[in-house]
C-alpha cells in the first residue's frame, strides 16, 4: 500500500516536472525569438530607419522587425481606424444601429452580386481616401502594403473566417504594365497570402479589354462599362474547380467590378467569391437592378 503511494507520489512529481521544464523550454524560446527580433530590427533600421509609410514620421529603432516592414504610425492608425459600426455583410457600407446587417441596405438593395460579402477596413473618405489615392502613385507599393497590413490587423478574423483557398487580385488591362504604375490590388493580395498563407494566383484571371476609368463615369454607366471586360482561360478552370476564392482590391464603389470578376471566377467553376477592399466608397444610388 506503501509503496504503491510512494510510485503515485513519483509520477505527480515526474510529470509536473516534465510540465515545468516545457514551459520553461517554451519561455525562453519565446524570449529568444523577442530578442533576435529586436536586434535584427534594430541592426536593419540603422541602415534604413524605420518610418511610416503613409506621413514619413520616424519611428523608434527597437520596434523589432515590425517597425522596419511597411506599416503606419500610430497617428495614421488613428486617422483611418473605422469607428465601431455596424455594417452590411453584403456590401460593406455603413448602415444604422437598428438595421439588420445581414440582408442589404440602401446602398445593395436590389443589386444582384455574384460575391457573397465584402470585408473592408473603412469609409471611403478624409484619411482613408487619400492614403487609397496615393497607393495608385509610382513608387507608392510600401504604403499599399502598409494598409494590407492595417487591414489584416483590424479584419484578421474576418479574413480567416472567408477559408479562401486562392487569393486572387483584381487584374488590370496588360497596357496599363506597359505605363509601370502601381497595381494596387496586387500588392494588397501578396501582403494577405503571406498572412492567410493561401496561394495568390494573378495568372489566372485576364482583363481582356480596356475601359474607362470607373472613378471618371457616373453610377449608370459603371455597371455597364465593365460588361464581359474579365474572363479566366478554360486552361485554368481546373485551378478554380470548387475552391473558395478571396478577391482583393483597393477600393470598392458600386460593386461592379468586383461583380464582374466574381461572375467571371464562378463561371469558371469556383465555388464562393468573397471580396476584400481597403474602402468602401459610399455614393448615391442612382438605379435599382443588377450592378453588371
Amino acid at each position: 500500500m506503501n509503496s504503491s503511494w510512494l510510485t503515485s507520489l513519483y509520477a505527480r512529481g515526474a510529470s509536473r516536472t516534465r510540465v515545468g521544464s516545457a514551459v520553461n523550454r517554451s519561455h525562453c524560446i519565446s524570449n529568444l525569438r523577442t530578442a533576435c527580433d529586436r536586434w535584427l530590427g534594430a541592426a536593419i533600421g540603422l541602415v534604413a530607419p524605420p518610418s511610416c509609410a503613409a506621413c514619413g514620421l520616424e519611428d523608434e529603432p527597437w520596434g523589432g522587425l515590425k517597425s522596419v516592414m511597411p506599416h503606419l504610425c500610430h497617428t495614421c492608425q488613428d486617422a483611418i481606424s473605422p469607428p465601431n459600426d455596424n455594417r452590411c455583410l453584403r456590401c460593406g457600407a455603413s448602415v444604422g444601429p437598428f438595421i439588420d446587417a445581414r440582408r442589404d441596405c440602401i446602398y445593395c438593395r436590389g443589386d444582384r452580386f455574384h460575391f457573397e460579402t465584402v470585408i473592408r477596413l473603412g469609409i471611403y473618405s478624409e484619411a482613408l481616401r487619400s492614403m487609397c489615392l496615393a497607393a495608385k502613385r509610382p513608387r507608392s507599393e510600401e504604403l499599399a502594403a502598409a494598409l494590407a497590413g492595417f487591414l489584416w490587423q483590424r479584419e484578421e478574423w474576418s479574413l480567416r473566417g472567408a477559408r479562401a483557398q486562392l487569393i486572387v487580385p483584381v487584374p488590370h488591362h496588360w497596357t496599363e504594365s506597359v505605363r509601370r504604375t502601381p497595381h494596387a490590388p496586387e500588392t494588397l493580395a501578396t501582403v494577405l497570402s503571406r498572412r492567410l498563407r493561401v496561394k495568390m494566383a494573378t495568372h489566372i484571371l485576364a482583363k481582356t479589354r480596356r475601359t474607362d476609368k470607373q472613378s471618371e463615369l457616373p453610377q449608370s454607366r459603371r455597371r455597364t462599362n465593365l460588361k464581359g471586360a474579365f474572363h479566366v482561360p478554360r486552361r485554368y478552370h481546373s485551378d478554380l474547380e470548387g475552391r473558395r476564392i478571396l478577391l482583393v482590391d483597393d477600393v470598392l464603389t458600386t460593386g461592379a467590378t468586383a461583380n464582374e470578376v466574381a461572375q467571371a471566377l464562378l463561371a469558371a467553376n469556383a465555388s464562393s467569391v468573397t471580396v476584400t477592399v481597403i474602402a468602401r466608397a459610399l455614393g448615391k444610388k442612382s438605379v435599382s437592378g443588377p450592378p453588371g
